[in-house]
């Protein structure tokens, strides 16, 4: 799975300065500490003195009584990732309201996914090759330009006048380097774009592919989860 960043366990920032109001709420003193810095939600973890701030895309932590942001992920003694289990089930709310309007549909199965994906993404590519094979699913995309060369292709995508045909020629990789692509110069198109771009963040997507089946958030194409899924 493709990733934006890999950000280790680190004290970001540092104050030595201790809060008076003891009797201030844990989004008080956040405002206070660090004035700067938005959020959609704070909530107590099950370690001591530390919050968990959620930014709408993103999660860090917070610990009051040092004035410090601690970013990474919490492991569990049995190896769990806490911090990816609370992202994966913030991002499944989201999900579930997306305007699948706003998406690329293809197929016309009574299994309804949504995926977001990066054309460049290898595991997105293997991904396409395995729903490809499938009648019994409706995949709506969402484009997740991770770089530069792959907005390109999918405005490729987007400009072509049959586009689910541009899609699967690129995505099977029928299309090699050297190939022009077609990207037109249109403003609907590079609202679509946008508006892909604007749904990825605020859903908190980080990287492709992600899928959402059944209710349930998929964080990369994981074979076995994804047939289970689809069997259930």
């Amino acid at each position: 799975m493709k990733k934006l960043s890999l950000i280790l366990l680190s004290v970001l920032f540092v104050f030595p300065a201790c809060l008076s109001a003891q009797n201030s709420s844990p989004e008080e003193m956040f405002k206070k500490s660090f004035p700067n810095n938005n959020f959609e939600s704070i909530t107590p973890t099950k370690i001591k003195g530390v919050y968990e701030i959620y930014t709408g895309n993103q999660i860090y932590y917070y610990m009051p009584e040092a004035e410090v942001i601690l970013a990474g992920s919490i492991i569990s003694k049995d190896g769990i990732d806490i911090t990816r289990e609370s992202n994966l089930s913030k991002i499944t709310k989201k999900m579930a309201t997306l305007p699948l309007d706003d998406a690329f549909k293809i197929g016309a199965g009574k299994i309804t996914i949504v995926e977001f994906m990066d054309p460049d993404c290898s595991h997105c590519r293997d991904a396409y090759n395995f729903f490809s094979k499938r009648k019994d699913v409706t995949l709506y995309v969402f484009f997740v330009p991770l770089f530069q060369e792959s907005l390109k292709k999918i405005k490729h995508i987007l400009c072509a006048k049959d586009r689910l045909k541009a899609y699967e020629t690129y995505m099977s990789g029928k299309i090699d380097k050297n190939s022009s692509l077609n990207t037109c110069t249109d403003p609907k198109i590079d609202e679509t774009v946008k508006t892909h771009i604007r749904l990825a963040s605020q859903t908190g997507v980080r990287g492709t592919p992600l899928f959402y089946i059944k209710g349930k958030v998929i964080d990369g194409f994981e074979t076995a989860t994804i047939e289970k899924l689809l069997k259930d």
